[in-house]
């Protein structure tokens, strides 16, 4: 799964064949056990958690970042290089002469950051539809506006665990749409701020993979973290 896809979580297509339709958040709770239901919900809070670290560091590494000077950041891990050094190194590579044709390793960024783009663009041109499944049926459904006005819709049979599960997915949802909006906001003020510095023809467009490969290296970072804590 690529990064797009895995920041979207389960916000996808409505139609399969075409990027832009209108995006639905489909859920499946587990149905084995509670433990494993609210296992998955704080999943998707941790999901969250990381898509707002990610355009938090970003941030903060354009209001910092100068042509001859680097932030200071120290990588998570253990004897690991931080994402922060390589967007640095990478800042520095284009700013060179020899620098077109430099980021062509970073053609898969740049088309995961395109796909991003259209995804997100579908979800601010669109209602929210926000589906809790359990056993493959749908349970519940939520409509939200831009406004804020909302509708939902219920099977008659839910239990009151059900009724928590599809609450907590409605506001899981609609705060990762949220992040989702913020994060592709931040990326593209902060490739305007780094290429006023850079002072390179077209350098905001330049820059623009190197920012997406750099979401991706803080998603992958926070990913190991959460399943080899640093002791």
């Amino acid at each position: 799964m690529d990064t797009a896809q895995a920041l979207l979580g389960a916000w996808a297509a409505a139609d399969a064949q075409n990027l832009d339709s209108p995006l639905v958040w489909r859920w499946e709770a587990p149905s084995n056990s509670r433990a494993a239901r609210q296992g998955a919900l704080a999943g998707l809070d941790r999901d969250y958690a990381h898509i707002e670290q990610a355009a938090e560091r970003l941030s903060r590494f354009a209001d910092a970042w100068q042509p001859d000077r680097r932030p200071q950041a120290k990588s998570l891990e253990a004897q690991a290089r931080s994402p922060e050094d390589a967007l640095a190194d990478a800042l520095e590579r284009l700013s060179t002469p020899q620098a077109k044709g430099l980021f062509d390793p970073l053609q898969s960024a740049q088309e995961e950051l395109d796909a991003f783009i259209r995804r997100v663009r579908a979800l601010v041109s669109h209602y929210a539809v926000i589906e809790t499944q359990c056993n493959g049926a749908v349970i519940a459904r939520t409509l939200v506006s831009w406004t804020g006005d909302f509708k939902s819709l219920w099977r008659n049979d839910l239990t009151p665990e059900q009724i928590r599960l599809h609450e907590h997915n409605a506001r899981a949802a609609l705060a990762r749409r949220a992040a989702l909006i913020r994060l592709m906001g931040v990326i593209g003020v902060s490739a305007t701020k780094i290429a006023l510095r850079l002072a390179t023809p077209g350098g905001q467009l330049l820059v623009l993979p190197a920012l997406w490969q750099f979401v991706r290296d803080v998603i992958e970072e926070l990913r190991r973290l959460e399943t080899h804590p640093v002791s």
